[in-house]
């Protein structure tokens, strides 16, 4: 099987969910055909995590905010890419390649068109009510083409279901090997959260709750990645881009992951965590909230100040903060490991393939 990615930006979560793919579809062919940005990892380094598994190719024009002119020129260009290669699934990652690849599909009558939003745009909180409710009349449109549409947690399809768009849940995942645990240093709490510094992300927020403890030589804040709104971040490590073997190293000597995210799919930074028995603390919004149990793997907050206490408490109640660690462990063998995420879409593209030998689509 042929599986063709289309990705703008290929990058973060998104490079972590496709990385997933491949390598839990090792029989398979996939081409990667990806947007850049410049303030994403080095797309060179990237490409080296996937040990030609995979062959790349780049989307000229593709850019994240609606933009006519630049997303007619992406258009053409993608489907003139699509035109010089055969295969079997279409496979749409986040909203852009979505829009732009489904309209493609729709005029090709492709029915081998599979969507992932992965936090969808129209969940937004950082623009205006009225751009909100263009991105959800452009997925209600999206949404009459002849293309499967994953939701990757439970909360990311109940907002579907809210437009009275149909989805299906396959939950992300990822396949981790952790035995090589680093030695934690006990005089210092360690803080961390995972992810490109972006609006998404609102560092400020998470940079209020650093503030408060910046006199507190005994808790540390790391923020493992890199944006352009990394100057709002006064009072925390900022590591840049990292390797994964170096983001791991950062998870397995952490003490507690934070997330301050305004809205998700469902985080592969989270799943991470959990992976390397961190308690997690998150933000309540939309895909965050599919991975917290509160009181058994963590806890989730609304505030800033109830972030605070609740940092506060984690700090000096240890065997609490043990219990919930290896909670968050048994959670991700429980549901994320061992390539169940890529197995359930294996089954999902056998299923559609099957339907079109059959003639049933």
């Amino acid at each position: 099987m042929i599986i063709v990615h289309v990705v703008e930006p290929f990058a973060t979560g998104v490079n972590t969910f496709i990385h997933e793919l491949v390598f839990g579809m090792p029989n398979d062919e996939h081409i990667i055909i990806h947007g850049e940005r410049d303030d994403n990892r080095n797309i060179e380094e990237l490409k080296e995590e996937y040990h030609n598994k995979a062959r790349f190719i780049k989307w000229e024009h593709a850019h994240r905010e609606i933009n006519i002119k630049q997303d007619i020129k992406a258009l053409i260009a993608l489907n003139k890419i699509l035109k010089n290669i055969p295969f079997n699934i279409l496979h749409l990652h986040s909203s852009k390649a979505g829009v732009i690849g489904g309209m493609i599909g729709f005029y090709k009558s492709l029915k081998c068109v599979v969507y992932t939003p992965n936090a969808a745009a129209f969940l937004r909180t950082d623009i205006p009510d009225n751009q909100i409710k263009r991105y959800e009349r452009i997925e209600k449109f999206f949404s009459l083409f002849k293309t499967k549409i994953i939701s990757s947690s439970r909360s990311e399809y109940d907002a579907y279901a809210q437009l009275k768009i149909k989805t299906k849940i396959i939950q992300n995942g990822v396949n981790i090997q952790t035995n090589n645990q680093q030695v934690k240093n006990n005089n210092v709490f360690n803080i961390v959260t995972c992810g490109k510094i972006t609006t998404q992300k609102d560092p400020l927020f998470f940079n209020e709750i650093a503030s408060f403890f910046k006199d507190d030589p005994s808790i540390n804040f790391t923020w493992i990645g890199d944006g352009k709104l990394k100057s709002n971040l006064k009072n925390v490590t900022i590591t840049g881009w990292s390797s994964k073997e170096k983001v791991y190293q950062y998870l397995s000597e952490a003490d507690l992951y934070i997330s301050t995210s305004l809205w998700e799919g469902l985080p592969f930074a989270g799943i991470e965590a959990m992976a390397f028995g961190l308690p997690l603390l998150l933000r309540q919004c939309v895909g965050n909230k599919d991975l917290i149990n509160s009181g058994l793997n963590g806890y989730s907050f609304d505030s800033k100040v109830k972030a605070i206490e609740q940092i506060e408490y984690l700090k000096e109640n240890k065997e609490h903060l043990l219990t919930l660690g290896e909670n968050s462990k048994k959670m991700y063998h429980r549901h994320y490991e061992n390539y169940r995420c890529a197995k359930e879409y294996k089954s999902l593209y056998d299923a559609i393939c099957r339907k079109l030998k059959n003639g049933k689509v």
